[in-house]
């Protein structure tokens, strides 16, 4: 009978522990390609969301132009690549606040569901995208927007 409450507590703490665990970080060939990116995304439109649960939906045109838009703010800009890292920057704005923009390593977590991690916020290297420190580096998941959404998981991070 004294074990039992014992096992109780031990399942309890192992239980939180699980939750409050911190996700592993993904390997460094778990960054799409160059190759894989222009196919899943350029040509078009991604929906998707931050960590913060702001909806965005982006558009990402041939030509190497981009329509960016949220509820409160839309933009447009242009997007490259350098090698594995995705950036996409805006134009000015007519009005305020800016958009700025950044450059992104990518995951492909399911058929349709993409996670986005910063790499940096300016449109050259150096680039991060080493592994330590992925979950403050985790920015938004997204998915091609003529296909159903395979993202029913909650952010990995």
């Amino acid at each position: 009978m004294t074990n039992l409450p014992r096992r109780a507590a031990l399942l309890a703490a192992l239980a939180c522990g699980l939750l409050l665990a911190a996700p592993a970080a993904p390997a460094l060939d778990a960054w799409m390609t160059e190759e894989a990116m222009r196919s899943a995304f350029i040509g078009k439109t991604l929906d998707g969301h931050y960590g913060n649960g702001v909806a965005w939906t982006e558009t990402y045109f041939a030509d190497g132009r981009l329509d960016y838009r949220e509820s409160r703010r839309r933009a447009v800009g242009k997007w490259h690549f350098r090698g594995h890292v995705f950036c996409t920057f805006y134009d000015p704005p007519l009005v305020q606040p800016p958009l700025n923009g950044g450059c992104w390593t990518t995951i492909k977590t399911s058929a349709n569901c993409y996670e986005f991690y910063l790499a940096g916020l300016s449109p050259e290297p150096p680039f991060a995208d080493d592994t330590p420190g992925m979950a403050q580096r985790w920015n938004a998941r997204g998915w091609r927007q003529e296909e159903p959404s395979t993202c029913t998981e909650k952010p990995s991070v």
